[in-house]
């Protein structure tokens, strides 16, 4: 049943009227309702509402209330709330359990995917689709921690929907195992995160739908804001974040890279709660592709190696490294040199690379070869590049994560 000042906004609505503050007091799902509708022209509003009162026990009485709504008469003011929010409100709508996927996919947050064009980023989102569907263990042996049947939701602004399906029948998976940000009677919408009206429909739709996970493929084919910039990341990742916290389900983002293999548009990387990197260190075996937590904000687990195969992905505890480099002819002794100094320096913990890069040069070398080796470290899974504070850190790798055996195997 609605209370009188909500039922009121709903008339509102439905009379035609545009609201503004006056949505900020109504509850989660009734927000994100009003929201939607107003949004939307006069004559279109009526359907959202029609699909809000669908199958409600107390559809009748919140319709009566809502024609009962006298707009002539003086809006009763609102009172303020007896008290703000404490831990025991939070711990009503929060999820149960912090992760879906322990180190890898937290619960009721936004997480990142992040990889090179044509990597196999679509294809692994989907391999986790179909072990979500089939309840499977995840690809590191973890228990499944969801309901077999429980299907994901996707936002296709890569306009791969076709190339989905076809994929989708090559790994057994029915028709209900995949939902899209979209009307039955428009399958290729609902993509444009810059749009009210699909933001509005995202969540209307994980309420409906209850999806295991969102993936939005690609990020940056769903909007046309700047990722570099603060500002526009904060316009587009803050609805999103508020969204994933509000229906308490993961919304993960598909994301392009630079040519330095970080995600691209760093500024997101402040939003997300994990970004998992895909990499293909060796080009020659390009099926094999470097799984590993390149972001998070708990303790990070071992990468996985993982095989592309036509009807889904295997994984294994031995990830792919780069070939070691050329040693034809003479040692290349300065990036020798360069590597053993950034094994030294970061040996007792990260480093920040303003300090590291005077250091090298104070000793007359050149900041260009101490980049060859940070590349070549990072290449080799020696090194790590933390973006997430400025100014940026580097760490070394431990051995055990690396799969390599020492520094030395670079030559």
């Amino acid at each position: 049943m609605l209370a009188p000042i909500h039922a009121r906004r709903f008339r509102q609505l439905l009379h035609g009227d545009m609201l503004n503050g006056e949505m900020a007091s109504l509850p989660g799902e009734l927000r994100w309702l009003a929201e939607w509708m107003n949004s939307l022209t006069v004559d279109a509003r009526q359907v959202p509402w029609n699909k809000f009162l669908d199958g409600r026990s107390d559809k009748d009485a919140i319709v009566k209330a809502v024609a009962a709504v006298d707009l002539g008469s003086a809006e009763e003011e609102e009172g303020p709330p007896s008290r703000p929010a404490n831990l025991a409100d939070l711990r009503r709508v929060m999820s149960d359990s912090r992760w879906h996927w322990e180190g890898w996919i937290p619960a009721a947050r936004l997480t990142g995917i992040a990889a090179f064009e044509g990597v196999g980023k679509t294809r692994f989102a989907l391999e986790l689709a179909r072990r979500i569907w089939f309840g499977e263990e995840w690809p590191d042996g973890q228990s499944s921690t969801f309901p077999r049947g429980t299907s994901t939701l996707w936002v296709c602004s890569d306009g791969q929907q076709d190339e989905l399906a076809d994929a989708a029948t090559m790994m057994s998976l029915l028709d209900d195992s995949i939902h899209f940000n979209t009307p039955p009677d428009d399958p290729y919408g609902g993509t444009d995160l810059d749009d009210p009206e699909s933001l509005a429909l995202l969540e209307s739709s994980i309420v409906q739908v209850k999806p295991a996970i969102v993936f939005v493929d690609t990020l940056t084919n769903a909007t046309s804001k700047d990722l570099c910039q603060a500002k526009d990341v904060k316009n587009l990742g803050t609805p999103l974040r508020d969204i994933a916290q509000r229906t308490q389900t993961t919304i993960t983002l598909l994301l392009h890279v630079a040519k330095d293999g970080e995600a691209l548009g760093r500024r997101i990387k402040g939003l997300t709660r994990t970004i998992m990197s895909l990499e293909c260190p060796d080009k020659e075996r390009s099926e094999r592709l470097r799984l590993c937590v390149s972001k998070s904000t708990a303790k990070k687990p071992p990468p996985l190696g993982m095989t592309i195969c036509g009807n889904g992905c295997s994984f294994d505890t031995k990830p792919p490294v780069a070939p070691p480099l050329p040693t034809r002819g003479r040692s290349p002794e300065k990036l020798v040199k360069a590597i053993a100094f950034l094994g030294e320096r970061l040996a007792k913990g990260g480093q920040k690379a303003v300090d590291l890069i005077d250091e090298w040069e104070s000793l007359g070398e050149a900041k260009a070869t101490l980049f060859n080796a940070r590349k070549a470290m990072v290449e080799q899974g020696q090194l790590r590049v933390d973006d997430s504070e400025r100014p940026q850190v580097w760490h070394l790798v431990r051995n055990s994560e690396s799969g390599q055996e020492s520094i030395s195997d670079l030559f």
